[in-house]
């Protein structure tokens, strides 16, 4: 059996995780990700150049992985779209520093998917934990590996739409963890 970081991601796989993506950046993100894939590896960070996605930065985040076990997560870097909507400024932080009450459960979820099975995730979650739950939170998580292929960090990308299309949207969007 492959490790995490060696892991070939099936066509059929690939597939069914671009198609319930809504968001067409997110798209992008995926796209660009995978483009990266190389002998059946994830990425590395070394592999995300900034420069290749300037017009998703506002909205990128990238946590490392502190301790895989008790899921604990920094904050390595957070876009100003995601400090805009939270009302924090994350980068530097720990997610178990927020409370997310009722998310916390859906959260450790969607991290487990990337980190422990080694698989894209996505979903839609309305900002209830921020106190402001007319909008929502549009998210990609995707794996990054070190040089041994283990997974060592998460990129992430969050879209948040508050609007009667983002009702619409999130409606007909799977909200479980893909």
């Amino acid at each position: 059996m492959p490790l995490p970081g060696e892991k070939i991601i099936s066509t059929a796989a690939e597939q069914a995780i671009r198609a319930q993506l809504i968001i067409p950046e997110q798209q992008e993100l995926f796209d660009y990700w995978r483009s990266k894939c190389r002998d059946g590896r994830f990425p590395g960070r070394s592999d995300i150049q900034p420069a290749e996605l300037k017009a998703l930065l506002p909205c990128l985040s990238l946590l490392d992985i502190v301790d895989e076990g008790s899921l604990r997560l920094r904050v390595r870097l957070a876009g100003t779209r995601l400090r805009d909507y939270l009302g924090v400024e994350i980068t530097g932080h720990y997610l178990d520093e927020y409370d997310l009450g009722d998310q916390s459960g859906y959260w450790d979820a969607a991290y487990r998917e990337v980190i422990a099975a080694g698989r894209p995730a996505q979903g839609v979650v309305p900002l209830t934990p921020w106190r402001q739950p007319h909008i929502f939170q549009f998210w990609l998580r995707l794996p990054l590996v070190d040089a041994e292929g283990r997974i060592v960090m998460v990129l992430g990308h969050d879209a948040f739409l508050q609007s009667e299309k983002a009702h619409a949207l999130a409606s007909r969007a799977n909200l479980r963890i893909a």
